[in-house]
């Protein structure tokens, strides 16, 4: 196994959200943005319209500079932070699907020089010329998103994988097309906020402005509503059954369907406005859609994560990095009857196991134990000491806080606790706790002391 990182103020699964939901907001735009420039650019051609050319040379330069540089560094972001907060679960995708990624990389290769021969040469090529460097970007843009999305869903839905092994099957899974082509309708929503922007920007009484103001809007309004239909009707219905039970518990705080549910909504009546009367928009309201539009994806990129806990993969991988299923093909076995008959202690790195009894039950020796255990089994998913709270004047932000859940369910002395552990198998979005009954004893320790909001006690009384 791995060592857990658990966070530094902010819990790492947090980080990781953060993280990627800004990567989606500027990956998504690449893509759309590279298609409606792509429609403008041809009616710049074809219908002789030269006023669209400062709008596209403005978006090239905002797209250059945020999506693709800040974007990409989210990428490498996400890179960073997946691999430090479940190093177990990015190196299974790695090994399955590296030729894959590597496809992804050449495509992302062709979108980056793209956009710097595109904007480097607008306006000093021939117009036809340079309408096939916009078609050579929308489709590279489009082809790493293509890649991109059979990985990202693989993990809640691996399909035949866990049966054949075959990355194959893996990347084609159940929810792949769905998931897919809501994608691809909801960027379009996002690249409506980004043109609003850059239209915006532009000088006031032009016709063309409001005009792009309008059609991006029109686009960015189908798209959204596209997207919901392919929700409900296609991508939701393929879920696993199990993903909608934890979607409707309390693994998904209610907030966070607040955030998509209420970006969704002003996003709605903010393109509707844009279409009715265009020359409404101002450059901040289209910041704010931006700003709207970040909450609504990172309450979407959360719930997506969780829907498919308590797995990292879902059928095959827990999210504290423990295998839970056989697949021969690949050499992989279920770990967890052996963790419980010989214990987790033995397979943590930088835990050095007790000897002897003695060893086993020294106060604070055993506490460290406990919460070593704590950390390996539970901080994927809670906060599960003090390391990661931040303090908002009265409120403390933790995420999913294991001691505010143990007190809420009555659990506060070490019995009962460790009664609660040994039944935590029955809640469908946790595994049971692996490992022996003494491991669970010293977990229950540690828990008693996180939930009294005190230091390890002084002396162990032996049961």
């Amino acid at each position: 196994m791995y060592p857990t990182w658990e966070g530094v103020f902010v819990h790492s699964a947090m980080y990781v959200a953060i993280v990627a939901a800004f990567h989606v907001l500027a990956s998504h735009l690449t893509v759309a943005a590279a298609w409606f420039n792509l429609y403008l650019e041809r009616r710049a051609v074809y219908e002789n319209r030269p006023e669209f050319y400062e709008y596209l040379k403005r978006s090239a330069l905002g797209l250059l500079v945020f999506a693709y540089v800040f974007g990409a560094l989210a990428g490498v972001g996400i890179w960073q932070t997946t691999t430090a907060a479940n190093p177990r679960g990015i190196s299974t995708l790695i090994h399955n699907f590296v030729l894959y990624w590597g496809a992804e990389w050449y495509m992302f290769l062709i979108d980056v020089v793209g956009i710097i021969v595109y904007y480097y040469t607008l306006g000093r090529v021939n117009p036809r010329t340079h309408l096939k460097l916009a078609w050579i970007l929308a489709l590279g843009a489009t082809g790493t998103m293509a890649i991109i999305v059979g990985i990202l869903s693989f993990k809640l839905t691996p399909g035949a994988w866990l049966q054949t092994g075959a990355s194959l099957d893996g990347f084609y899974n159940p929810t792949y097309y769905p998931m897919l082509f809501m994608r691809l309708s909801l960027m379009f929503t996002i690249t409506a906020a980004w043109a609003c922007l850059i239209a915006s920007l532009m000088p006031k009484g032009s016709p063309w402005r409001e005009h792009i103001i309008r059609r991006a809007s029109i686009l960015g309004l189908a798209g959204l509503i596209v997207g919901a239909l392919i929700w409900q009707f296609w991508y939701y219905p393929t879920l696993p059954e199990h993903a909608r039970q934890v979607m409707a518990s309390r693994a998904v705080p209610a907030i966070t369907y607040q955030a998509i549910l209420g970006g969704a909504v002003l996003t709605l009546l903010g393109l509707l406005v844009n279409i009715i009367a265009p020359r409404m928009q101002r450059p901040i309201i289209a910041l704010g859609a931006m700003g709207v539009l970040f909450l609504a994806i990172f309450g979407a990129e959360r719930t997506r994560e969780v829907m498919r806990k308590p797995d990292i993969i879902a059928g095959y991988m827990s999210s504290n990095q423990l295998v839970i299923a056989d697949i021969p093909s690949r050499g992989a076995r279920n770990e967890e009857a052996r963790l419980n008959q010989e214990g987790v202690l033995g397979q943590l790195p930088f835990v050095k196991p007790p000897k002897t009894a003695q060893e086993l039950y020294d106060t604070q020796r055993y506490w460290k134990i406990g919460k070593q255990l704590v950390l390996q089994q539970c901080a994927s998913c809670h906060s599960v000491s003090r390391q990661t709270a931040i303090q908002v004047g009265r409120h403390e932000l933790r995420l999913r806080p294991v001691d505010e859940l143990l007190r809420m369910r009555g659990a506060k002395t070490r019995e009962s606790i460790e009664a609660y552990l040994n039944a935590i198998g029955g809640f469908p979005y946790m595994h049971p706790v692996k490992g022996t009954a003494e491991e669970r004893a010293a977990m229950a320790m540690y828990l008693q002391s996180l939930v009294e909001e005190g230091e390890p006690p002084a002396a162990l009384a032996r049961r």
